[in-house]
């Protein structure tokens, strides 16, 4: 370089980063062709010559660089370790079927648009992480089919503008291959619109996430999706019958389409349970809940029979929200109680000394009586209708009881 242009002056905003090589000429901040923000310093392609030149010198120093244009570096191989701090790469990261052979740091960097680490490699005893990273809110970060054998963390990402809430982003880790010695985190970030079909749940670790909220529990995105999907496709193919002959299975009649629109359910099904388990390893039963909820609901709606309001499960979820909603449960208890009691009043209930028709008060403390298995002998049922509604109340009532008392205790009582 010569005496007379003046070095890079990235050190001035980070004095940790210190660059020898010389200020892009016009740049106004007095940085080299790497660091400068001008978003036209690639003319004739010098910006991507000097990513090229230190790639083949193996200097994997791209701390606070600006990418102008796509990154390139797809099946490139990290021989030495990789750092990105504080990078931004305004258009495409490509880093498909890359290897890193040591570690490599995403601190701080920011990602404008699309974060390609499909098929990514890295190996054992490599650590990657990407600590305090701003991911677009709109383009997705793909890890579809990564194969970690070290760690790959994922913290803070997004953080909140307020803080108070971090900002979602659209994370695509299908079928990710987890080796005997993976560890994959994700700590303090919003997983509301990452999916993870075909990845074991069970062998990732969550702390302080937060997922998809759908009503008064959470979810996650791979369910929204299906739903979304099973919605728009069920929609389109019940207003056009001439699509059921191409897509149809021969020998498969009209009825049993619903069962191909809900095939999918299964998989998110066993998502749920690995999350589940997952959860209950770590002692949050809350989210254990939540989550159990979510494998019980693919369950049943991957059920070809499920629109029969008499299905076991259809029951279990109507009645307590499959154990999980205490609240709803009591509901149809108290429901339960008035409705048999005001059946029972209107049938006939005869008190016997002195022997007269029974009223609401009357026949509700009759029907108390009988569902917690006392035999009241001051009063009977007149007539075979009455008798049956007390007969039905005997088993009814304290079913639903028991589900009440299942669900308080998933809600509250194993909570540690």
């Amino acid at each position: 370089m010569s005496e007379d242009i003046p070095a890079c002056r990235i050190h001035e905003k980070h004095d940790w980063i210190v660059c020898s090589n010389a200020a892009l000429s016009g740049d106004l901040d007095g940085l080299c062709l790497l660091h400068s923000l001008d978003k036209q310093k690639d003319i004739e392609g010098a910006f991507t010559a000097a990513v090229k030149e230190k790639l083949e010198r193996k200097d994997n120093d791209f701390r606070g660089v600006f990418f102008p244009i796509k990154a390139d570096f797809r099946g490139h191989e990290f021989q030495e370790q990789a750092d990105f701090t504080l990078a931004i790469f305004s258009d495409v990261a490509d880093f498909k079927g890359s290897t890193f052979f040591k570690s490599a740091s995403f601190y701080a960097t920011t990602f404008d648009q699309e974060a390609n680490f499909n098929g990514v490699t890295i190996p054992e005893n490599q650590e990657v992480h990407f600590r305090g990273t701003e991911f677009s809110e709109k383009r997705e970060v793909i890890f579809r089919g990564a194969n970690v054998f070290g760690r790959l963390i994922f913290e803070q990402i997004n953080l909140p503008y307020d803080k108070t809430k971090n900002r979602s982003w659209y994370g695509d880790f299908i079928r990710v291959n987890l080796g005997p010695t993976a560890i994959l985190r994700f700590r303090d970030t919003s997983l509301a619109l990452v999916r993870f079909e075909g990845t074991d749940l069970n062998r990732i670790e969550f702390e302080g996430v937060e997922w998809y909220p759908l009503g008064w529990r959470e979810a996650i995105y791979d369910e929204i999706l299906l739903r979304e999907k099973d919605m728009e496709h069920f929609s389109y193919v019940m207003s056009n019958t001439s699509y059921l002959a191409d897509v149809l299975p021969q020998g498969l009649v009209l009825k049993d389409v619903r069962y191909l629109f809900y095939s999918a359910y299964p998989l998110v099904e066993g998502l749920y349970r690995k999350l589940k388990l997952n959860y209950e390893i770590c002692g949050d039963h809350k989210n254990a809940g939540y989550f159990h909820y979510g494998e019980m609901e693919m369950y049943r709606r991957s059920d070809r029979w499920r629109p029969l309001p008499l299905s076991f499960c259809s029951i279990y979820w109507a009645l307590s929200g499959y154990g999980e909603r205490p609240v709803w449960a009591l509901a149809w208890l108290v429901a339960f109680l008035t409705v048999f009691t005001g059946l029972l009043a209107w049938a006939g209930l005869e008190i016997l000394e002195p022997k007269h028709s029974a009223g609401f008060g009357n026949s509700f403390f009759y029907l108390l009586q009988k569902v917690t298995l006392q035999r009241p002998t001051w009063a009977e049922p007149a007539g075979f209708f009455g008798k049956l509604v007390a007969g039905l109340s005997v088993l009814l009532i304290p079913g639903q009881a028991a589900l009440f008392v299942l669900a308080l205790r998933n809600r509250l009582g194993r909570r540690r």
